[in-house]
């Protein structure tokens, strides 16, 4: 039931058959794990829309980690355990194997999947699952499957459920921003809100449900909170100054943002059930971009208050701060990594700005880009994957690369420049 209701979540966006953003990859890991995923059989009556097993070889492929054998390629395509034959598929070189059917499920829109993962060194059988979507929207169903198989493999939750949004500017025919939610893949991609004034800074909450973001509709800075599913939004209460950089706590209650409304820039908690704001940081320098820790207990945020852009983390309740950075002159708009060890943010070197990743515990300092002006970083929720904007010539585009610096790719668009990426939470659960 959870898995159908989920999974019916992806139809809101259905009607949006255009894509904006597709993943291109420019390096690939030099040795990516192979993998077969054989045609589903499908035992229905009318054909697929789809083919369930291109959606999920292209999932696996997206990131550079897998290459999916071709059924051109394949010696034998089988549908059950029994019609293995190891020894062919360790003539391809394949490490992992897939075989699945498809049929009617409870509904006459209901498709009702069952799958099996083979590990074909160990030529045994690694998992049984069953997933259920609708017919009408495969591709989600298909995003389920790749998770799980993902998951299975590499003991990490897989991505291809999720979603990022992104502020798209478009000067022709006339100026507009809009704020655009896409899945992962660039399918579905659709504006939820649009503006002739600028829009800023998306975050998503936990459950996966709203947006918050900066408008200047009104002609000054205001944080919005939108409901994705049904286009609901509402202004939190405007403060004199600046209104910026929302971010949203682990469990929803609360929003980190930036006001100015004593005189200089600080961090504020905004209680969302008591629609009030509590001023967290207090300096005559400027901080900004806060982001809060996984367990909720710290916030981490960029202030000049030591003479430069440095990254600071403060205690939320004791309100106790550490600067975290000290290598380089620029170090801003840092993202804690999911499991809380780590922060991604931008660093100036050479006059050039880079993505970079920093352990919070050793401080060791990696770089992870080699392009010049790159901002806005954001993880995916498994911790694997970064994407940033960056510039390709003078258009604003989205890249991305892996934590470990070993995979690279680009998220051209047709329409516009594209900035500030902010990547959903899990949406679907991986779990049997």
């Amino acid at each position: 039931m959870i898995l159908r209701i989920l999974t019916s979540l992806f139809i809101i966006y259905s009607s949006f058959l255009s894509s904006d953003l597709r993943i291109e990859i420019t390096k690939g890991i030099e040795d990516p794990i192979r993998i077969a995923i054989v045609p589903i059989a499908w035992n229905l009556e009318n054909p697929p829309r789809e083919y369930l097993h291109q959606i999920i070889s292209s999932d696996l492929e997206s990131f550079g980690e897998f290459v999916s054998l071709s059924p051109k390629e394949m010696l034998s395509l089988p549908n059950s355990e029994q019609e293995i034959f190891y020894r062919d598929w360790k003539l391809l070189d394949v490490d992992y194997l897939v075989l699945g059917i498809a049929s009617r499920g409870e509904s006459p829109q209901e498709i009702v999947v069952n799958f099996s993962l083979f590990n074909v060194t160990r030529e045994r059988l690694m998992k049984r699952s069953i997933s259920v979507g609708s017919a009408s929207y495969l591709n989600a169903l298909a995003h389920i499957i790749s998770d799980r198989i993902y998951n299975e493999i590499n003991g990490l939750p897989g991505i291809s459920s999720t979603k990022i949004s992104y502020i798209n500017q478009n000067r022709e025919p006339e100026q507009k921003y809009f704020l655009r939610v896409t899945d992962i893949d660039g399918r579905n991609d659709s504006s939820i809100f649009s503006s002739s004034e600028p829009l800023m800074s998306p975050s998503w909450s936990s459950d996966g449900k709203r947006l918050a973001y900066v408008s200047f509709e009104e002609g000054t800075s205001r944080i919005f909170i939108q409901e994705i599913y049904t286009g609901k939004r509402k202004g939190l209460k405007l403060e004199r100054g600046i209104n910026s950089s929302p971010n949203w706590s682990p469990s929803d209650k609360y929003l980190a943002a930036v006001l100015s409304k004593e005189g200089n820039p600080d961090i504020f908690r905004y209680d969302l059930e008591n629609d009030k704001w509590k001023q967290l940081t207090d300096h005559f320098g400027i901080d900004t971009e806060p982001d809060w820790s996984p367990d909720g207990r710290k916030i981490i945020f960029t202030s000049n208050r030591s003479g430069s852009p440095q990254i600071y983390e403060m205690n939320v309740s004791n309100k106790k701060i550490r600067r975290k950075t000290f290598e380089g002159t620029y170090n801003a708009r840092a993202r804690y990594t999911p499991d809380g060890k780590s922060f991604v943010f931008v660093h100036r070197r050479d006059g050039l700005f880079h993505i970079a990743v920093q352990n919070l515990r050793t401080g060791m300092l990696q770089i992870l880009t080699d392009t010049t002006l790159d901002e806005s970083p954001t993880i995916s929720p498994n911790g694997k994957v970064i994407i940033y904007a960056t510039k390709d010539k003078e258009k604003d585009i989205l890249a991305g690369i892996s934590i470990d610096g070993k995979t690279r790719f680009i998220l051209p668009t047709n329409s516009g420049g594209v900035r500030e990426p902010s990547w959903s939470p899990l949406l679907v659960s991986t779990g049997n």
